[in-house]
């Protein structure tokens, strides 16, 4: 906290965290008056928040693991839709950080399946974006399907952690900012130089390693690994197109005209994939036409309109 001298108004910072609740007394260095300062006790500690990240790639995971640890967030990490489930009902969190194209759930059907677990009706649930095409995401999803929130992987190391303590607790995470050490006098204390740009740094790495999972997922540079990339690319186009058009998926749903309703979407989608499996469809394996029909057949089964 900050305090002034009663006679010359020079500034003091007390640490709250050594001299919370007390009344201490002090001399000012500039005029030598004796006063005390009433120091505010500290606010109980808030209540513990625990959450689950449910997306299948381990890095990406591991990195937002990281981002929460530093704010002393507690979490568990699954890879598919039911290890998630399973893992909700063992251990229910406040809140869950969701991929939309989850394997084995889809984000359409995560907000009804989490909130029919007893004890969890109420988690808040933030959907993660699976970019294909960044250049399309400076605009608003058309639905969350009902979640509570929606983070691009990019505005992660800046956001994630308040937009889970506003859902959770509905108070803004305090700051970490530092008082200008040149209009603040602490007697016997020197603040911790450079807090500022070490936030930086770990915002920068973050940032890093998120990109650098990003670019490692949608990769074929192994032969092994392309059939499943190619479907989990497929997944983030279908699973992309249904958050950002909602009013026409669900149309095109009820009337069978989805892919005509879609085809501007569909086809910029259909581009992309070419471009990072162009193999695959020239061999006529055509992957994303599979999952687009899996992902029709899903939304009749949980009875879409």
């Amino acid at each position: 906290m900050i305090t002034n001298c009663p006679t010359c108004s020079s500034q003091y910072r007390l640490n709250k965290e050594k001299f919370g609740g007390k009344q201490v007394t002090l001399k000012c260095v500039k005029c030598q008056k004796v006063f005390q300062a009433q120091v505010p006790a500290l606010s109980q500690p808030a209540v513990s928040i625990h959450v689950l990240i449910a997306h299948n790639d381990q890095a990406l995971c591991e990195t937002i693991s990281a981002i929460l640890q530093k704010a002393e967030i507690s979490c568990h990490i699954s890879h598919d839709g039911p290890s998630a489930l399973t893992l909700m009902k063992a251990k229910p969190p406040q809140a869950i950080i969701v991929d939309v194209a989850l394997p084995g759930l889809y984000a359409f059907e995560v907000v009804e399946k989490v909130r029919a677990i007893p004890g969890l009706e109420n988690v808040k649930i933030i959907l993660l974006s699976s970019v294909y095409n960044k250049m399309a995401y400076k605009r608003t999803p058309a639905s969350l399907y009902g979640a509570d929130a929606y983070i691009e992987k990019h505005h992660i190391p800046n956001d994630l952690v308040a937009y889970i303590h506003q859902l959770v607790s509905g108070a803004e995470p305090a700051t970490s900012e530092p008082p200008d050490p040149s209009e603040v006098q602490v007697p016997g204390e020197v603040p911790a130089p450079g807090e500022e740009q070490i936030a930086r740094q770990f915002t920068d790495e973050m940032n890093n390693k998120i990109q650098q999972a990003e670019e490692d997922e949608i990769s074929a540079s192994e032969k092994a690994e392309v059939p499943e990339k190619a479907h989990r690319l497929a997944r983030n186009i279908v699973s992309d197109i249904a958050l950002y058009n909602q009013e026409k998926v669900e149309e095109g749903i009820h009337s069978g005209t989805f892919f005509d309703l879609l085809a501007k979407e569909i086809n910029e989608g259909r581009k992309l994939f070419k471009e990072r499996f162009p193999g695959l469809v020239e061999n006529g394996n055509d992957v994303l036409q599979v999952e687009f029909e899996a992902f029709i057949a899903r939304r009749r089964a949980e009875g879409a309109p």
